[in-house]
């Protein structure tokens, strides 16, 4: 959900430039700062950044710029005047350090805010036409890296199918030296006359069925299809499905793990649990 657009028109004497960023957030948090006035209109610019954003934590920035690149509008100097004229008399009394001082004041709430300049209707299209300019920039941002995380998506869930291939050959030897060790450890506390051979063989069976893990295996499998299929989709969204299909594919290689009872597979599981942590990473920066 990262993204970042920007967009510069003419505007009265100066430029004006609007600049769009977002990083990860489950919901929409959108902070607007301008050098206008925009009551009327805010609503009008968050239902549009939601919607075409969905989701992230974004900052809508304007500002205007002159020639020799001087902020126009951005600071309340009142306020910031006075702020200043009662705060360095209190550092100089106590001798604290000033130097930031000043950037201290700017960080105070409405000394950099919002500003008292109305727009006409005229003026309004041209803001608008620049902030519809830098979302494109800022949606044609988020498609290449989504582009990018799709790869990397892909080549992950490749890599935990071919995991899955190679646990096969290990599995028949697993049930023989599972086997083979409770009958060696049985042996060695009990005389092997006194042994219930039936009984014995019913415990063993009931045990390897504990063990076994193919309905892990054939699940994590169709976790993987159902994967991809939700990648090559349309819908808006869909990191929080692609996100609890994760969390189900996180399971059954866990579950798997419990029951390998050999260290082989076990060396093959870490490898899958590695790449799952890779789209797990990756799921929180996709809308």
């Amino acid at each position: 959900m990262t993204g970042y657009g920007i967009a510069k028109q003419f505007f009265r004497d100066a430029q004006l430039q609007v600049e769009i960023k977002s990083v990860n957030s489950r919901g929409a948090d959108i902070r607007i700062r301008s050098p206008f006035d925009l009551k009327d209109k805010e609503f009008t610019i968050r239902k549009e950044v939601i919607e075409s954003a969905v989701r992230g934590k974004i900052d809508v920035v304007m500002e205007l710029t002159t020639d020799n690149l001087r902020l126009s509008g951005l600071i309340n100097e009142k306020l910031f005047r006075d702020y200043l004229q009662v705060l360095k008399p209190i550092a100089d009394e106590f001798e604290l350090d000033g130097s930031h001082l000043l950037s201290s004041v700017l960080r105070i709430p409405e000394v950099v805010a919002g500003g008292s300049d109305h727009l006409n209707e005229t003026e309004w299209q041209i803001v608008e036409s620049t902030l519809d300019e830098a979302m494109d920039r800022f949606l044609q941002y988020r498609q290449e890296e989504g582009s990018a995380i799709e790869r990397d998506f892909i080549a992950c869930i490749s890599r935990i199918e071919d995991c899955l291939e190679r646990i096969a050959p290990h599995e028949g030897n697993r049930m023989n030296r599972v086997r083979e060790r409770i009958n060696s450890g049985l042996e060695e506390f009990i005389p092997v006359e006194s042994i219930d051979a039936n009984r014995f063989e019913q415990e063993l069976i009931y045990y390897l069925e504990k063990i076994d893990f193919s309905e892990e295996k054939s699940r994590l499998s169709q976790h993987c299809k159902y994967f991809r299929e939700n990648l090559d989709t349309d819908v808006m969204s869909k990191g929080r499905t692609l996100n609890f299909i994760a969390q189900e594919i996180g399971r059954e290689i866990n579950t798997m793990g419990s029951k390998a009872y050999d260290s082989e597979i076990q060396r093959i599981v870490v490898e899958m649990k590695d790449e799952l942590e890779k789209i797990k990473e990756q799921t929180a920066n996709i809308v």
